[in-house]
């Protein structure tokens, strides 16, 4: 069940031990996350870690509880947005502080459960377009489908089934592709 409170500033976020966001200025905690929630976010941060290892890449991918800094790249931004992405890989090192990131990613997926899909359809999803994400991905295991936004597309949504669809590309990735008999268990 998610939870909304009011508050003014980032540090009162940053300093809780849960599960929370800032979205529109408001603390909003999340549930534990399920086995399948946790599968889902293992097998794409692997297939990408693997990726960008074999590649020498210089990127680097993060999960769960590391703090994307919105506003600091939403110059006009009025609402306080702090991300805490389920996935998400940042290539400027230079962005990358002890207290979380302060670049735009290039890539970001974000696993839904209950209370998070109004989020990561709405308002998130307009964020991360705004801030130059190159490729979003929502991970709706409840519906049993990935919904992808490409910079490229000016974000509308592409809707790939599970069973018409067993596994993606990660276009920001060439080479990647993302086996979903084994995210939607």
């Amino acid at each position: 069940m998610e939870m909304i409170k009011k508050v003014d500033n980032i540090d009162s976020v940053l300093s809780r031990e849960d599960h929370a966001e800032l979205i529109d200025g408001a603390i909003v905690v999340t549930d534990v996350t399920s086995v399948a929630h946790n599968n889902a976010v293992l097998e794409i941060a692997t297939a990408l870690r693997q990726h960008i290892a074999s590649h020498n890449g210089k990127c680097r991918v993060f999960t769960e509880n590391v703090a994307l800094f919105c506003n600091e790249l939403r110059k006009d931004d009025k609402d306080n947005n702090l991300f805490m992405p389920d996935i998400m890989t940042v290539c400027k090192e230079d962005g990358i502080k002890d207290d979380g990131v302060h670049t735009a990613p290039l890539f970001v997926a974000e696993i839904t459960s209950d209370s998070t899909k109004k989020n990561d359809y709405g308002r998130k999803m307009v964020v991360y377009g705004d801030i130059g994400v190159q490729e979003y991905w929502v991970v709706d295991l409840q519906r049993k489908v990935v919904v992808r936004y490409l910079s490229e597309n000016w974000f509308a949504p592409e809707v790939f089934v599970y069973d018409s669809t067993i596994s993606m590309p990660i276009l920001c990735y060439p080479g990647v592709e993302i086996d979903l008999t084994k995210i939607f268990i």
